[in-house]
């Protein structure tokens, strides 16, 4: 099962991220109640030149004043978004690749579940956004074909930095901004720590509530883990932090906490994002239409289809 970011019908066809256990639809048991009681408390990397501090405007500053803008200036870079997920009963572990160069961008998606693993791919200064899926995908979304066209143009990142979200890796930047606004809003004491290097690196430390991380599809109350609903769960506070360089650039945000249930079995999350490079793959090079088989391609022409395909992915 999994959940799916839904802004518009067209921008998901250019980046239609699953999160939560989206590659999992093998895992039909997550196991026993694990009803949380023990409260996770944030931490603080201290080995700063200079010791870290409260500052109540930190948030705003280096999140809310669109972090994806630093990104979209850059015209290339390479960049990971990562969701590890345990506990004794289920396992996850899924990574996002982008490159980026211009327009131009490829991103991969790869899991420990054999046959759930694709491909994007954009050509700058064409109409289409191409998708190589993996073998239990291409049965279940594309009629078995191997490749899926759907009709995304250039994302526009220099006029509009907000569409960096659409690009697979750095979205999960923009779930966990949207995870922390929502905590604040529905938690009356947030922690917020800042402190800054000689260099000017800045390292921001918070936390983020389990139920926004469910708000915003990063983690999934359905099913079988059900069994974390309630108030008590929805209020553990796990720990949250960003990393922003001199040029105001976020270059990693990651959550990483393990809560403890009554039987004292643990349950640990790192979800995050982290820029790897300035500079695009040289491997991962956008295909052109030209060299997609015809005979192996799910052409998607109208919105019908491509709401079809949406709904299917995100049912996987």
């Amino acid at each position: 099962m999994n959940i799916a970011m839904r802004r518009s019908l067209a921008v998901l066809a250019a980046g239609t991220v699953m999160f939560g256990l989206s590659a999992c639809a093998p895992l039909t048991s997550l196991g026993q109640d694990l009803g949380l009681e023990q409260e996770v408390e944030p931490w603080v990397v201290a080995h700063h030149d200079e010791k870290a501090t409260f500052h109540e405007g930190a948030g705003d500053e280096l999140l809310n004043l669109d972090a994806t803008a630093g990104l979209a200036s850059l015209d290339e870079f390479q960049a990971v978004g990562y969701h590890h997920f345990e506990s004794p009963d289920v396992e996850l572990h899924m990574e996002y690749e982008t490159s980026v160069s211009g327009e131009s961008y490829v991103s991969r998606l790869f899991t420990d579940i054999d046959g759930y693993s694709f491909d994007q791919s954009h050509q700058e200064g064409t109409g289409e956004t191409y998708y190589l899926l993996g073998d239990v995908i291409k049965d279940e979304v594309a009629n078995g074909m191997s490749w899926v066209m759907v009709p995304v143009p250039d994302l526009g990142l220099k006029d509009d930095p907000s569409m960096a979200c659409q690009l697979f890796a750095v979205a999960y930047t923009c779930a966990l901004v949207d995870a922390w606004n929502i905590t604040r809003e529905e938690t009356e004491s947030v922690p917020v720590q800042l402190s800054q290097t000689e260099s000017g690196d800045q390292h921001f430390a918070t936390a983020v509530s389990y139920g926004a991380l469910s708000d915003t599809g990063l983690i999934i109350r359905e099913g079988d883990l059900s069994s974390f609903g309630g108030d008590d769960a929805d209020e553990t506070l796990v720990p949250m932090h960003l990393w922003v360089n001199p040029e105001g650039i976020v270059t990693k945000i990651e959550i990483n906490g393990v809560l403890e249930n009554d039987s004292g079995e643990e349950l640990s999350m790192q979800i995050g994002f982290e820029l790897t490079s300035t500079s695009a793959s040289s491997e991962m090079v956008p295909i052109s239409s030209g060299d997609v088989p015809a005979d192996d391609v799910y052409r998607i022409t109208t919105e019908a289809q491509l709401e079809e395909f949406l709904t299917k992915i995100g049912q996987i």
